[in-house]
């Protein structure tokens, strides 16, 4: 049992560190909508001369703003969780419910990173680009399912987690 712990706190000390590192790409969306946006608009005010693509670039930034920062948000515990009824319950049954609950956000989080991967194949496949700006749609189809894997592994160690617990109380 000591063995599986130690192997769960590697997990996630990994996961915590590979989450991180990806937070560092949300960041750089952020600053890139930043920028074309300012630019965008002191361009259309002052030189009428707006970004030609700003919009779709904008859009594509909003994805590597977002996707990249789920995971990070996840294990710091920012999402939203309804626990002051769970929080009641007995050892056992709480860590039943959050690990079902767990084990059901993997599977929902698993289907989202290969549909992602599978609609980004098919974006690649028909050449898809953005009318304005001629950036191609598929990587960040790609970058969406990449994202996941982090949070897939943070709900996977929640779900061992849980499920070690339920076997270390028993029937208590």
């Amino acid at each position: 049992m000591m063995q599986f712990e130690k192997c769960l706190s590697q997990l996630e000390k990994f996961n915590r560190s590979f989450s991180r590192n990806l937070e560092w790409i949300g960041v750089i969306g952020i600053i890139l909508m930043f920028l074309v946006n300012f630019i965008d608009v002191i361009g259309a005010k002052l030189f009428l001369w707006p970004v030609p693509g700003a919009v779709e670039v904008i859009s594509f930034s909003q994805v590597l703003a977002i996707a990249p920062a789920v995971a990070f948000t996840l294990l710091l515990g920012r999402h939203i969780r309804v626990e002051f009824i769970i929080m009641r319950l007995p050892t056992r049954i709480r860590e039943s419910i959050c690990g079902f609950s767990s084990l059901l956000s993997l599977i929902t989080f698993v289907l989202i990173l290969w549909q992602s991967f599978v609609y980004g194949q098919s974006l690649q496949r028909a050449g898809e680009i953005g009318s304005t700006s001629r950036i191609p749609f598929y990587p960040f189809a790609y970058i969406i399912a990449f994202c996941c894997i982090p949070v897939c592994l943070a709900f996977l160690v929640e779900v061992l987690k849980s499920f070690s617990e339920v076997a270390k109380h028993g029937s208590r």
